[in-house]
This record gives C-alpha cells, structure tokens and sequence, in this order.
C-alpha cells in the first residue's frame, strides 16, 4: 500500500487549549458558515463520514453518534418503568437525541429548544442523523434555552426527564453553564424526574478534568455546580466511549431528587449500540472516577 504524501493531506484540528491537547481529522470541507451564533463546519471524512462541528469543536459524525445518542437516552428512559412521559432536549440540534427519544411509545411529549436553526437545517441537509420534527409528540423551539427554562420555572411547566445535549462553554451555550440555570432546570423536573448531563473527561497526571473545565471558565462545571450546591440531591454517574469526542472518554451524570437507581434496564430494547447488558455495566465506574469525580 502506498503511502498517502503529507502535502496531500487536509488536517483538521480540534484544539482543548486548557491542557494543550489536539487531535486531527485529515477531512474535506463541505460547507462552512458563520451564523448567528457560531462558526459551522460540515466536513467529509473518507473513514467517518460527514463530521458537524461547532466553532472548531466536533459536535457529531455520521460514524459514531449513535454512540452517544444512544446511551444519553436509552439509559435514563429504559433504567425507570415509565409510562407517559414528557422529555425536554436543551440543544440537540443535530436531531439525534429526538431520534431516539420518539423510539420510545411510552414519550407522550418531547419538546427540543435549540437556539441556533441553521444547526438544525444544516444537519438535515448534510448529516442524515435527524429525528422526526413532524412526529406529534415533537415540539421544536428555537431560541434560548437558558429563557426557555426560567419560563418554564416561572408557570410551572415539569418534565420527568430534561436532557443536557450542550456543545462546550463557548459561544450560545455558555449561557447555560451558570448556576442559575442549573437552579431553574431543578425546578422542572417532576418528582420522579431526572436531569441527564455528559462530558468529555480526561485524565491527567494529579486529577482528572471535564471539557467544560477545560474550553470555559472552570467555576462553570455542571457537575461540580450540581454536587456541591445539593440543587437536586442525588448526583450518579455512568460511562462510554465516543471515538471522535476528545479523549474518547465520556462520562453521563444523572441529576435527581429521589435518587431512583438508573443501572437496570425495566425494558428490552437492542440499538447499533445500546443494549441491556452494555447499559447495566455502564455503571461499573474505575476507581479514578470514585476519586477524581466524586462517585
């Protein structure tokens, strides 16, 4: 096999300037735009796919997104023996976590607030990854989540599971990692609800660091905001791997007020990913994660 000349590639790199850390993507620009917002990119890579990333950061890949979508939802819907259930999506706009909500009959109501709509257009037209916005369980907003969720607070609108599928603390979404908001999401859940989070997390040397940490401001940590204010009282955990978030590391967090134990599946359900056996053992957690995060 010949190999490929280093003038001929096309490196794309994504950069965590917390910790000088890069990973690189040789890839062909599709389509770039400055929104509103943020800086899109839609790329193609001959091994992934079609790759949407955010500011330079890579939000989703037609390769592995399931791998995420499917954990950050089956794990939390299938963990509970749920029956009419209303689901609020904060961001989502690639579509996929409203893809695998509306799987599921027993979800009555699934609204998704994402701010910025050419995320939303642009990953229909590129990406092929989308849920269903016609469904009639589906509600689609556009705006800004951190105003949808004091609205939502203020008339006393609840939902049994609200689902953080945020892009890192820069740009549109850096108005949601405050602890305000991590106060008004509190007081929208039902009292049997639960509050899915996840992050990218990586290991150093003297601890470990989430993305969050790492791309914004280090006080702004949904996680250690959520653990140390007692906003909702129970703070759990789980693991996967998505192979093109930075580090491949990625942890869930689930945020309750019963502390209802979310590790075994009530339900049978099989994805390209997900699976009863793969959603009990991702609660198995390494020791560096007891003592590092605080689970």
């Amino acid at each position: 096999m010949s190999k490929v000349s280093e003038e001929s590639r096309n490196w794309w790199h994504e950069e965590t300037e917390g910790i000088a850390f890069t990973h690189a993507l040789d890839m062909e620009l599709l389509h770039e735009e400055q929104s509103k917002y943020q800086k899109i990119g839609i790329y193609n890579h001959e091994t992934f796919g079609r790759i949407l990333t955010l500011d330079d950061l890579v939000q989703a890949s037609e390769a592995d997104e399931f791998m995420y979508h499917e954990m950050a939802v089956h794990v939390p819907l299938l963990g509970r023996d749920w029956n009419d259930v209303s689901v609020l999506i904060v961001g989502g706009g690639d579509g996929g976590i409203l893809r695998e909500v509306l799987v599921h009959d027993f979800v009555s109501r699934a609204v998704m607030v994402e701010i910025d709509e050419r995320v939303v257009e642009l990953s229909k037209e590129y990406l092929n990854i989308h849920g269903n916005y016609d469904d009639p369980r589906a509600e689609l907003i556009i705006g800004d989540a951190a105003d949808y969720m004091k609205n939502a607070r203020a008339i006393g609108d609840k939902f049994d599971l609200i689902i953080l599928d945020l892009s890192e603390p820069v740009g549109p979404s850096s108005s949601v990692f405050t602890e305000e908001f991590c106060e008004d999401f509190s007081n929208c859940i039902t009292d049997r609800g639960v509050v899915l989070d996840s992050d990218s997390i990586f290991v150093g040397k003297d601890r470990a660091y989430f993305l969050q940490e790492l791309c914004g401001d280090k006080d702004q940590n949904l996680v250690s905001i959520m653990q140390n204010k007692h906003l909702l009282p129970h703070v759990s955990g789980y693991r996967s791997i998505v192979q093109l978030y930075p580090a491949a590391e990625f942890g869930f967090f689930l945020y309750s007020r019963d502390g209802h134990n979310y590790s075994k599946p009530v339900k049978q359900h099989t994805g390209r990913h997900y699976n009863p056996e793969l959603h009990t053992a991702s609660f198995a957690l390494p020791t560096w994660w007891r003592t590092n995060l605080g689970f």
